[in-house]
């Protein structure tokens, strides 16, 4: 079974939508014991906090929506652009040259979650730009994890895991 330290880890907003398992009855949700490992473990701006549980559920609740609608080849509901959105503008960047290349400055003095901020633009970025194509759910059966595929033959979110059960179960259906 899929946990905190198996996320495929493509992305920031992938990672966070793969953290409800929804191929299960009833679903999974590994954020109830592993919120702060969660956010602890991700790649975050400087000045990132974790925000509260429920500020990241809400979040994502939206960006699985905006996944599953790229993986649908459908329109995602408005609510959840609109989140997204709303999250993405809480905090202000800026670019910055630093060392002599450009970097992006947040600013998340004004209350806003710079946590959030950063799934919810690596969420748009995602879904509006050329990976979009590349995104998948799992071919498990059983799993119902989303990632962005870095060819066009991977079929599993975790070769290891995942990957390595289906083809198990399929020789062993053989013998």
């Amino acid at each position: 079974m899929l946990d905190l330290d198996s996320l495929p880890g493509d992305d920031l907003a992938v990672n966070l939508a793969d953290t409800v398992m929804l191929a299960v009855s009833p679903s999974i949700d590994l954020l109830d014991d592993g919120h702060a490992k969660f956010w602890a473990t991700q790649a975050l701006p400087e000045g990132a906090r974790a925000p509260s549980a429920e500020q990241t559920r809400r979040l994502r609740s939206a960006v699985r929506e905006l996944l599953e609608a790229v993986v649908a080849k459908r329109e995602p509901e408005a609510w959840a652009a609109e989140r997204v959105n709303a999250a993405a503008a809480a905090v202000p960047t800026s670019p910055r040259l630093i060392d002599g290349r450009a970097e992006t400055c947040w600013h998340g003095g004004d209350g806003g979650e710079i946590a959030l901020a950063a799934v919810a633009v690596a969420a748009i970025d995602l879904v509006s730009g050329p990976r979009a194509a590349r995104l998948r759910r799992c071919g498990a059966h059983d799993c119902s994890m989303l990632f962005v595929a870095a060819n066009s033959r991977r079929v599993w979110c975790t070769p290891s895991l995942c990957g390595n059960r289906v083809r198990v179960a399929r020789h062993a259906a053989k013998g």
